[in-house]
């Protein structure tokens, strides 16, 4: 658990936070949305990330989202795969988010490199500081937390696959959050240069470019492998990402530049001829 270090350890104090970042409890929002927001510490982040959140409550419709699915960058091995959660619910705070085995087992059969595996979840705090939003949003909605490790396109195609045989009919009644940066490098210009590359490649909404970029490492942010996964699933097809704010940095203890932003998928707009 990671409450009290990435964000508050109180209910109160987390209740109060996110109310003053906009966010409205328990509410209605329709489904059929992918955001992606940043998983640094909350005094770093924090106020980005709520902002992806409440943008899908301001999409708000009559529909309840039934489900989130989270999908995050595994930080700390050198093994390769992708790794769904063997538990039956995820703590935080506020309360407990159940998750959702049913479509665990459907995402696991997809793939013999989608495992179920409790390990990489226990220390990985990409998702974690993601799951009070969650729950002080939508805190009768499942959730299905994926970890990616690596980059490999094998692992990537894969996710894509599985994501599109599971949401295909399910997505109107889903919610899927990316947990990533924009972009991070130990050169504070190139940082920005990505960053900015990044948010065009989001816009743009072409997945071979983006992957192709991803390849040739001019795609940096923590998470930028779930993305290509996210554009090539074709589960975005007519939509395209916009960012909601503008992107922040700021200097890791490693030294890294690392820029942060909130994006949200919408409609794209209807050519007109002109």
């Amino acid at each position: 658990m990671l409450s009290g270090i990435f964000y508050p350890e109180s209910p109160a104090g987390l209740t109060a936070k996110l109310s003053s970042w906009g966010l409205e409890k328990n509410c209605l929002a329709s489904g059929g949305q992918v955001i992606m927001a940043p998983h640094g510490a909350w005094e770093l982040s924090g106020s980005i990330a709520a902002s992806a959140f409440a943008g899908v409550q301001k999409n708000s419709e009559e529909k309840r989202i039934r489900r989130v699915l989270l999908l995050g960058a595994y930080h700390h091995s050198e093994e390769e795969g992708i790794f769904l959660s063997e538990s039956d619910y995820f703590e935080t705070p506020l309360g407990n988010l159940r998750v959702d085995q049913a479509m665990n087992r459907r995402l696991a059969s997809c793939s013999t490199l989608i495992r179920i595996n409790d390990i990489p979840h226990l220390s990985e705090h990409s998702l974690e500081v993601l799951l009070p939003m969650v729950k002080y949003s939508f805190p009768k909605a499942k959730i299905v937390p994926i970890l990616m490790a690596s980059k490999r396109l094998e692992l990537i195609i894969s996710l894509a696959k599985a994501l599109r045989i599971v949401l295909e009919k399910q997505m109107e009644e889903s919610l899927v959050v990316i947990s990533s940066s924009v972009s991070c490098s130990h050169d504070m210009d190139l940082a920005h240069s990505m960053a900015d590359e990044f948010r065009s490649l989001l816009g743009d909404m072409d997945a071979s470019a983006f992957l192709a970029h991803l390849a040739r490492g001019r795609v940096s942010a923590c998470g930028g492998a779930l993305v290509g996964a996210m554009l090539e699933s074709g589960l975005m097809e007519g939509r395209c990402f916009s960012a909601l704010d503008q992107m922040v940095n700021s200097r890791a203890e490693s030294g890294e530049t690392v820029y942060y932003g909130a994006f949200s998928n919408s409609p794209k707009p209807a050519y007109n001829g002109e």
